[in-house]
């Protein structure tokens, strides 16, 4: 009988301007639907640079996942996007919860310049998008904590030599973060929380099933 596939999915905590973070309740939606079909472990992390590297580390080693799928908030984005690369530098435009402002220091001072998606990041936006889904490929997840982490877990998986697919995903704010914006002249891009869950899901569903990514050019923009 075939073992259930292991799946981490990670959100982050609420940072910087934003009260909140959509990534979350998303978490919260996989686990009260529990319908991925193999053993979830959701990790909720903090936005502090110097506890990525462990907490990732610990979770490979506790979980041995067949695929991590980490989440992040990009505020003013109007789909979902997946991410391509990511780079080896930690350049913060502000300071993270704890008040750490990274001004390009390499996330792995041993590390490669960059680390490209273990995931079939073509074929995901494309079935997104065949699903009513806006979505998209990014090419720079920047250079805060959400490259870091898509970075640290494809790090790690390649020093410890394990098979694990591996990637990031980009989320809009939902429409609460977008209305508790308080300058009027700021229009904040918004998707439901429910919409955004249902892309995860399709990723999640995408990245176990497929054996090798699509091979139309990527949808960027």
């Amino acid at each position: 009988m075939t073992k259930p596939a292991r799946i981490v999915v990670t959100g982050f905590e609420p940072w910087g301007a934003h009260a909140e973070n959509p990534t979350l309740e998303i978490l919260d939606r996989l686990k009260a639907a529990n319908d991925i079909g193999g053993d979830l472990t959701l990790v909720r992390l903090p936005v502090d640079s110097s506890k990525i590297a462990g907490i990732t580390a610990k979770t490979l080693d506790e979980v041995k996942p067949d695929l991590w799928i980490s989440l992040g908030l990009s505020a003013g984005l109007a789909v979902i996007a997946v991410e391509r690369i990511a780079a080896n530098v930690m350049d913060f435009s502000v300071p993270d919860n704890a008040g750490v402002q990274h001004r390009g220091e390499p996330v792995f001072a041993s590390g490669p310049v960059a680390y490209m998606s273990t995931l079939p990041v073509k074929l995901i936006a494309e079935r997104l998008r065949d699903g009513s889904i806006p979505a998209k490929i990014s090419n720079s997840p920047s250079t805060y904590l959400c490259n870091q982490m898509m970075y640290t877990v494809l790090h790690l998986i390649a020093k410890k030599g394990m098979k694990t697919r591996a990637g990031f995903i980009h989320v809009p704010a939902h429409p609460r973060l977008a209305a508790l914006q308080k300058d009027p002249l700021v229009e904040m891009p918004s998707m439901g929380v429910e919409l955004m869950a249902k892309a995860v899901k399709n990723a999640i569903r995408i990245s176990l099933s497929a054996d090798k990514d699509s091979a139309q050019p990527a949808f960027n923009y």
